[in-house]
């Protein structure tokens, strides 16, 4: 069995606000902590359920965060950036699964530090005229290789989205969110032993169940921005329709093109920061 783990920092148990996220924040080397250990405890579910080959991808902010001295040693790391695939860089067809570890919320949802992969630039991405955030687009990416995603851990308003996506996911919920940045956090040592037990569980029982989410043909892609100057800076790429004052299309062939035009688009549109 050959598992692929997609690892956030919004999501992990104990991290509420900016000071855990960013580089420059005093929190910022125990979140980084806490995301290492979290992705050890579903490493130990994989390995339990017979995983023989596991890839970690380290897919917030600069994509330096998980404490590779710390991390589980039969454990391949992914981390830096720029990465064409982002937050699913290195998936193809070979492996069976894929984890998504310390994901959270959509913007504009009540989550904990709810966003869609660059919150201050990015207000709504639409995929053939549907909101996704990153775990429902990061879901379609890894189904073009019909690869699942079949486990899903956050806070309770991610638990919700993912389960409306696809019910089938299995998801455990390790915060409830209280508000955008305050949340009521379950003790990283029973998060450990919850994904531990939920990981293997999941792989052991429900892995062949559930199906990779697939996209056929060409892709609408929509993204909506904060304000109009970053729409406009997008429109550089050949095809990019602005359809408001502050909201772009795109036809793209797959999904896989959407998907690393919308990191294009995103990072034209920072541009103006």
């Amino acid at each position: 069995m050959k598992i692929y783990i997609s690892a956030d920092i919004e999501g992990i148990s104990g991290v509420v606000n900016g000071s855990f996220t960013s580089q420059r924040e005093y929190d910022y080397p125990r979140a980084r902590k806490l995301m290492t250990d979290e992705v050890n405890a579903a490493v130990e579910g994989v390995k339990l359920a017979g995983a023989d080959e596991i890839l970690v991808n380290d897919s917030h902010g600069p994509m330096t965060n998980i404490l590779i001295e710390d991390l589980d040693e039969d454990v391949r790391l992914i981390s830096g950036s720029k990465k064409l695939l982002g937050m699913m860089e290195g998936i193809d067809s070979t492996f069976d699964g894929v984890l998504l570890i310390g994901y959270h919320g959509r913007h504009n949802s009540s989550g904990v530090l709810s966003h869609s992969y660059y919150g201050s630039v990015v207000t709504e991405i639409k995929i053939n005229g549907n909101i996704v955030g990153e775990s429902e687009l990061n879901s379609m990416a890894a189904g073009y290789y019909g690869v699942p995603v079949v486990f899903v851990s956050g806070d309770d308003v991610l638990s919700g989205q993912v389960k409306e996506f696809n019910p089938d996911i299995e998801t455990l919920i390790v915060k409830k969110a209280h508000s955008r940045y305050c949340a009521e956090s379950i003790q990283p040592k029973l998060v450990h032993k919850l994904l531990k037990e939920n990981v293997q569980k999941t792989l052991e029982n429900n892995l062949k169940n559930i199906k990779p989410c697939k996209v056929e043909g060409k892709v609408e892609l929509e993204i909506a921005f904060h304000n109009s100057g970053m729409a406009e800076a997008t429109l550089f790429i050949p095809g990019v329709e602005m359809v408001a004052p502050n909201r772009v299309k795109y036809m793209a062939k797959d999904i896989i093109e959407a998907y690393k035009l919308r990191a294009a688009l995103v990072t034209l549109a920072s541009s103006t920061l």
